[in-house]
């Protein structure tokens, strides 16, 4: 088996679908029986509606996912149902401009059933109801032995991908520790009923802020209709957990709701503890950290989720590369490179900058990748006041390639996914045909696509006949602002974002 994951919640099963996009076979272990079942997650921001754009899931994940005009709204009120609130619209950059896609607010119960689907339907090895109780690594892979249904067998995987959230044990086999601000309180989510939609119908958005019936609490979005879930801290010292019963938790919801009039009907509750932690390492021998295995944020924002879709994003072609045998190890070991950093980004802006409705384009549009596999061409990086907040398209190494829209409804970013692209325009082309022809001797797989549109040298920061090499997650590896000065930089420009030295024997004598 190629590649083995650990976890099937929603990074796990996109990881899947992206190793399949790829056409690497994997297999994904998951404990539970089933997908999520309690309400969790519900923010999918714009870049990882462009990932499912990618790889073929924006439509069906938008088709269970909550009508972007009623939902994508904040609201603050002393109660839910209360006269006395505000409701503001959270802010976005154009869409055409910025990007072909807009945020969802879609809830990973509903997520996660699609994501299984298409998984499975793409040939990735689905199994639930089975658990990795053990793993051992040599200078091959990773030999992990799993229980299903009471027995245990041995499953030899080239690779092994940890996707199994915050208390999976995988890491910490590892002995990979985390840093970052820690644990801040605990609190407890209570999903219920109430046929309270038409009394919503100007009040609908993707969160609801409260200051009843105790500071910090709030409902979040599930289907803006009959499912609400209520979130207010909790403090085990006070109130026990055993305290805390369906009398108990159906009072805290009315005290939310702000009237006792409401039919109630008590579904559940979880108790969580909100923090921001970042794994020290994302890869240990042949095992790689995704997800909530790797990262832990704040739920401002919903950044937790999102930055795990990224690093799925970042390392399916990665081990593409590597399995397929056109990358280096260096490939790979740019994983962690690109990513911690990211991450460690998302954990600080979920302490309180990243809170709706603050914009967040900047993190999540914007976020730079520095590392061996991308050329730097020693341009000064753009300046904002906001990071998090303020997202400035740029065609410089490391950034993602910005978005402008083509013929036929289509993006720049519809370019990207299966292969590295060379963006060039009409004068650029025929300058390439000898730089082409010395690429495919690298064996990397590359396409080139010509923009006959003069707004894309600004956007890209080109002059007439530059070239800009991208990446199949998107991100800029290479940039010649000018023609090239020789019909070998291409080559060694992929050379270089595959993982390998800018030139190999052959080219040096070609």
């Amino acid at each position: 088996m190629p590649v083995l994951i650990v976890g099937g919640g929603p990074v796990g099963l996109l990881m899947a679908v992206g190793l399949r996009h790829f056409g690497v076979d994997c297999m994904v272990v998951e404990k539970h029986a089933s997908t999520l079942d309690f309400p969790k997650g519900r923010r999918v921001t714009t870049r990882t509606v462009e990932i499912f754009r990618q790889w073929g899931l924006e439509e069906e994940v938008s088709n269970v996912s909550l009508p972007r005009p009623d939902s994508l709204f904040v609201f603050d009120g002393d109660t839910l149902l209360g006269a006395d609130f505000q409701r503001r619209g959270m802010p976005f950059d154009d869409v055409t401009r910025s990007s072909p896609t807009r945020e969802l607010i879609c809830s990973q119960e509903q997520l996660e059933p699609v994501l299984r689907k298409q998984a499975q339907d793409r040939g990735a090895d689905l199994r639930f109801s089975t658990e990795v109780v053990g793993f051992t690594q040599d200078d091959d892979g990773v030999t992990a032995e799993i229980v299903a249904h009471g027995e245990q067998v041995s499953v030899r995987a080239a690779y092994m991908v940890a996707a199994d959230g915050v208390r999976g044990g995988t890491r910490e086999a590892l002995g990979v520790s985390r840093s970052g601000p820690g644990a801040f309180g605990q609190r407890v989510s209570i999903l219920v009923e109430a046929d309270i939609e038409m009394r919503m119908e100007q009040r609908q958005s993707a969160v609801y802020w409260l200051r009843r019936p105790l500071s910090g609490s709030l409902f979040v979005a599930v289907d803006n209709k009959s499912r609400w879930l209520m979130s207010a801290p909790y403090n085990p010292e006070t109130e026990p957990g055993e305290s805390l019963t369906e009398r108990r938790c159906v009072e805290l919801v009315r005290g939310g709701l702000g009237d006792d009039s409401v039919e109630l009907r008590y579904i559940g509750h979880r108790f969580w503890e909100p923090t921001a932690l970042v794994a020290d390492r994302y890869q240990v021998g042949s095992v790689y950290l995704v997800g909530d295995a790797a990262h832990v944020t704040m739920p401002e924002g919903g950044l937790g989720m999102n930055c795990g879709v990224a690093d799925a994003h970042n390392l399916a072609w990665k081990l593409d590369g590597d399995l397929a045998g056109w990358a280096s190890p260096a490939l790979l070991k740019s994983y962690e490179r690109e990513r911690r950093p990211h991450a460690v980004a998302c954990a600080d802006a979920s302490l309180g900058p990243a809170r709706p409705p603050n914009p967040i384009d900047g993190l999540v549009l914007g976020q730079v990748y520095h590392s061996a596999v991308i050329t730097p061409d020693h341009t000064a990086e753009p300046s904002t006041r906001d990071p998090v907040g303020e997202y400035l398209p740029v065609g410089r190494p490391g950034h993602r390639a910005p978005h402008l829209w083509l013929d036929h409804g289509r993006s720049t970013l519809d370019l990207f996914g299966n292969a590295f692209v060379a963006l060039t325009d009409p004068a650029g082309r025929r300058a390439l045909d000898t730089a082409v022809d010395v690429a495919h001797t690298t064996g990397i797989p590359h396409v080139v696509h010509v923009i006959d549109d003069p707004a894309w040298h600004d956007l890209y920061g080109v002059e007439r006949g530059g070239i800009v090499l991208v990446r199949p997650d998107g991100y800029v590896a290479w940039r010649s602002i000018g023609p090239p000065a020789t019909s070998h930089e291409l080559a060694a420009a992929l050379r270089v974002a595959a993982g390998h030295t800018p030139f190999d024997s052959d080219l040096e004598t070609g």
